[in-house]
């Protein structure tokens, strides 16, 4: 098995926040069962909720440092990597200290210079999602570094197929897909297309807040994770055997 994985050319990140509902429990269900159905990492957002979005409505959501550190020690002895969208430089420190492998720069975030520069300096591997800046336009938003991978995203909850642009992910500066659709079928075109990191929600309750703009809705259960996984597991062997 872990040959097995250490072959694997696709890495699949469960987002279990904020489905987690401000639940200790939840999230450590969540990250085994995020291990469990095929995931290579997990991850959180670490924000100061009335900072970030001007009010004490997502209090509840916020990761403290001490709560970190527990999920992280978590994640190490279930065998999954953690990592994280941060949004602000505080928290960039928390991760330092436990040593995190993995950082993610949130589309909202791409151009915030200060936290960009900070996370970027770290010369770690570095995720950054594009839904909210217009790489059309601009191209890339950092200089050409191996350790930087870039996510084709659109930045609606849910995503309708129809406003999606799915990228020749080996003729663009595209690494993956982070998926905000209902369903799993957008993250399978992605790995037929090349993708190699697809990210997306996880959650036990799909159907809460089915009528709001909620993550629920597109985030995938433990069964559509099996499922991404044994896609891409099966696809990477079609493919290895046809290049011999």
């Amino acid at each position: 098995m872990e040959t097995n994985k250490k072959q694997r050319d696709v890495k699949i990140i469960s987002e279990i926040h904020p489905q987690h509902y401000g639940s200790m429990d939840e999230i450590k269900r969540m990250i085994i069962q995020s291990k469990i159905a095929g995931a290579d990492i997990v991850k959180l957002q670490l924000y100061d909720s009335k900072k970030l979005w001007g009010d004490n409505e997502r209090v509840y959501l916020d990761v403290s440092e001490n709560e970190l550190s527990e999920i992280n020690e978590f994640c190490k002895i279930h065998g999954i990597e953690l990592s994280a969208s941060i949004f602000d430089l505080k928290r960039v420190d928390w991760c330092e200290k436990l040593n995190f492998k993995t950082y993610k720069i949130a589309s909202r975030s791409v151009e915030d210079k200060e936290l960009c520069e900070k996370i970027l300096s770290l010369n770690k591997k570095t995720i950054v999602s594009l839904g909210m800046y217009d790489f059309k336009k601009n191209g890339a938003p950092f200089e050409k570094r191996e350790n930087i991978h870039y996510l084709y995203c659109v930045a609606k909850y849910p995503t309708s197929l129809e406003d999606i642009d799915m990228p020749d992910f080996s003729e663009t500066f595209f690494s993956g897909f982070s998926d905000h659709t209902i369903g799993i079928s957008a993250c399978l075109f992605a790995l037929a297309r090349g993708a190699k990191i697809i990210e997306k929600h996880f959650s036990n309750s799909k159907t809460i807040g089915v009528s709001t703009q909620s993550a629920h809705v597109c985030s995938m259960n433990m069964h559509d994770l099996e499922m991404i996984r044994e896609f891409s597991d099966t696809f990477n062997l079609l493919r290895s055997k046809i290049s011999k």
